[in-house]
């Protein structure tokens, strides 16, 4: 899955996405937003990477769960 296919499809669901940095310096992580609350991020450098480690994911995150999982199962090559 392409980053910007993954980011629109989160943003249908009705969240809010936003390039995040895990060192300050360089794009490295999708943010996802719900009612301006961070709920998850995923790594866009490293396959397998992502949190969804607070308390404001649950059951009605269903899908944004499963979107979030095949990003980060997606090959890094095949992201861009």
């Amino acid at each position: 899955m392409k980053t910007e296919e993954f980011k629109q499809q989160v943003q249908n669901l009705g969240y809010k996405t936003i390039d995040g940095s895990s060192d300050g310096k360089r794009v490295t992580q999708v943010h996802i937003l719900d009612n301006e609350i961070l709920t998850a991020k995923v790594s866009t450098m490293t396959q397998y990477r992502l949190s969804t480690m607070n308390n404001k994911i649950g059951k009605r995150h269903s899908e944004l769960f499963d979107l979030l999982v095949t990003y980060a199962k997606t090959p890094i090559k095949d992201r861009r």
